[in-house]
C-alpha cells in the first residue's frame, strides 16, 4: 500500500498520522522543522474535553494526563470583581476539565507514538515547495537536506499551518476576518497566588489581559496591544515583565520564557479539498489566538478525515463513487465546525479589541447579569466543543430503506453529534448500528429490517444486536418504536432510524 503524504508535523499532522496508523494505513509526514516546537515556546497549550476523548481513542490519554495540568473553570473579571464563571465540570464528557500542556510536550508525545506504530515515516528538514496532481495521484516537489526530489501519493493532506504552502500552491483562496488589534502571548516561569486550576480574563478597556497556568510553575500572560505601540518593543522581556508586575504584583518571576504578538484575525479557506489534495488544521481554517480552539478543531477534523482517507487507501470497492462524496462531506462538515468556532471567537476578539469605556461598562453589566442565568453552562459546552453538531443530515454515508424513518434526536443521541461518551470505544473502520430505543421483545423483526438496509449499503456496517447485554443501557426510556443510531468510525452519529 502506497503511503498517504501529510505535509506538516505539528499536532494536527501528527494526530492524522496516528489515526491512519490505527487503520493500518502508512503515511509519510514531511516537516520543515528539524525539531518539535521548542520547549520554552509553548504555543497551543489546551486540550479540550473532545480532544481528550480523541486521545483516549488513540490510547494516549493516560500518557498526556501524566504531564498535563487540569483547568476546571474560566473566569471573566472587571478590575477586582469576578463577573462570570464558566465551569468545565458541568460539560457532558468523560473529561469535565481541560488539560494544559506545552506544545513541545504534545508534539513529542504524538511523534513518539506515531513512530512506534511502524506505519509512520517522519522526514524532518524536508520542505514542500510546490504541489500538483494527476488523475491518480497528488504530486509535490520537496527540498531536503540532500537536495530536491519529487514525491507522489494517492492522496495528500496539507497540515502546514496558516501560511500553508500547499494551499497557496493549489490556488485556494483564503478569506480573512480582521478585528483591528494584536494580542501578545508571554510565558513565564513564576510563582503567584492565583489558583492554578482556573484561567482568568480581565476585561479592562484600557488593556484587557489574562492569566493561564499550563505547566508546573509556568504561566501564560495575554494582553492587547494598543494603537501606536510597537509590536517588537511590546514582546520584549522588559515590556512583558513590566505589564505582568503591574497587573499581578504578587508574581515572583524566575524566568521569562517567550513572547509573540498575534493579530486578532481568522482565516477560512474557500475549500478544504482540491482533487487528490485536502487541507486540515490551520491550513484550512486559521483561528488566531483562541485559547486552544484552533488546535482542537484541527485534531478533531483530522479524526473525521482519517477514516475517509483510510477507506480510499484500502481501495474500497466503491472508491470512484462513494469516497469522492465522503471527502466532499468532510469539506462541508468541517467547514461548518470551523465556522461555528470562528463565530464564537469573533465575540471574544471583539471584546478584547473594545476600547470604548461606555461600551465596556455596558458589557460588564451584561456579563454580571449573565452569570445569574443558565447561559454559562451553554457557553462552556460550546467552548468545550461538546455541544457542536455537524450538518450530517445530508451526508452520503446514510442507509436507505423503505421501512426506515429518519429522526434527528432520541434522548442523548443526536444526528451530527458525537455518540455519548460511555456508549462505545470502537476503533474499527466500519460503521456501527446501535440500538438506542424501543420496546423490548420486538427487536427481532426490527433487526431483520435494519439488517437488510445495512447489507445494501456501499460501505461496511456492523449491527449490534438489541439483545446484547453490553448495549442494554443504551436504550432511551419512553421510546416506543425500535430505534437505531448509525455511528461513524469517528464516533459521530450520522443518522437515527426508527422501524
Amino acid at each position: 500500500m502506497k503511503p498517504i503524504v501529510i505535509v506538516g508535523g505539528g499536532p494536527v499532522g501528527l494526530v492524522l498520522s496516528l489515526v491512519m496508523a490505527r487503520y493500518e494505513v502508512p503515511t509519510l509526514l514531511l516537516e520543515s522543522r528539524l525539531q518539535p516546537t521548542p520547549r520554552d515556546e509553548s504555543r497551543a497549550i489546551t486540550w479540550m474535553p473532545r480532544g481528550l476523548e480523541l486521545l483516549d481513542w488513540l490510547g494516549l490519554g493516560a500518557l498526556f494526563a501524566q504531564l498535563g495540568v487540569l483547568r476546571t473553570a474560566h473566569e471573566f473579571w472587571s478590575g477586582r470583581q469576578r463577573l462570570l464563571t464558566l465551569p468545565f465540570d458541568q460539560v457532558d464528557s468523560t473529561h469535565p476539565y481541560t488539560l494544559q500542556l506545552p506544545q513541545h510536550d504534545t508534539e513529542a508525545l504524538l511523534e513518539r507514538a506515531a513512530l512506534a506504530t511502524g506505519c509512520v515515516e517522519i522526514r524532518r528538514g524536508h520542505s514542500v515547495v510546490s504541489v500538483g496532481q494527476r488523475d491518480d495521484a497528488a504530486t509535490m516537489l520537496v527540498e531536503g537536506p540532500e537536495g530536491s526530489y519529487e514525491v507522489s501519493a494517492p492522496w495528500a493532506v496539507g497540515c502546514d499551518g496558516a501560511r500553508s504552502t500547499v494551499r497557496h500552491s493549489l490556488g485556494i483562496e483564503s478569506i480573512h476576518r480582521d478585528y483591528g488589534s494584536y494580542s501578545v502571548v508571554a510565558d513565564f516561569e513564576m510563582d503567584c497566588d492565583l489558583p492554578t486550576d482556573v484561567s482568568r480574563l480581565v476585561l479592562d478597556h484600557q488593556r484587557p489581559y489574562g492569566f493561564f497556568y499550563f505547566s508546573p510553575r509556568r504561566w501564560r500572560l495575554v494582553y492587547r496591544l494598543n494603537p501606536g505601540e510597537d509590536r517588537n518593543a511590546m514582546i520584549t522581556e522588559e515590556a512583558a515583565t513590566a505589564i505582568l508586575v503591574e497587573r499581578l504584583p504578587s508574581a515572583r518571576v524566575n524566568r521569562f520564557l517567550w513572547a509573540s504578538a498575534f493579530p486578532l484575525r481568522q482565516g477560512q479557506s474557500a475549500t478544504y479539498r482540491k482533487g487528490r489534495w485536502l487541507l486540515s488544521g490551520d491550513a484550512a481554517h486559521a483561528m488566531g489566538p483562541s485559547a486552544g480552539a484552533g488546535m482542537m478543531v484541527g485534531v478533531l477534523g483530522a479524526w473525521r478525515l482519517g477514516w475517509r482517507l483510510a477507506l480510499a487507501a484500502k481501495e474500497h470497492p466503491d472508491a470512484e463513487g462513494l469516497l469522492d462524496r465522503l471527502l466532499d462531506d468532510y469539506d462541508r462538515e468541517q467547514h461548518a465546525a470551523a465556522d461555528d468556532i470562528q463565530d464564537a471567537n469573533a465575540t471574544i476578539f471583539r471584546n478584547v479589541a473594545m476600547r470604548n469605556p461606555v461600551a465596556a461598562g455596558l458589557r460588564t453589566q451584561a456579563l454580571r447579569l449573565l452569570g445569574r442565568t443558565s447561559l454559562p453552562r451553554k457557553l462552556v459546552a460550546r467552548e468545550a466543543l461538546t455541544s457542536q453538531v455537524l450538518p450530517a443530515s445530508r451526508a452520503n454515508d446514510r442507509l436507505k430503506g423503505e421501512t426506515l424513518k429518519e429522526i434527528q434526536v432520541v434522548g442523548r443521541w443526536e444526528v451530527g453529534r458525537r455518540a455519548p461518551s460511555e456508549a462505545l470505544r470502537y476503533t474499527g473502520l466500519h460503521h456501527m448500528l446501535l440500538p438506542v430505543g424501543g420496546i423490548r421483545g420486538v427487536e427481532q423483526c426490527a433487526e431483520a429490517s435494519i439488517k437488510r438496509a445495512a447489507e445494501d449499503a456501499p460501505f461496511r456496517v456492523s449491527l449490534i444486536s438489541a439483545s446484547t447485554t453490553k448495549v442494554q443501557y443504551a436504550f432511551e426510556s419512553g421510546v416506543s418504536a425500535p430505534t437505531y443510531a448509525l455511528v461513524r468510525p469517528d464516533q459521530h452519529v450520522v443518522a437515527i432510524y426508527q422501524i
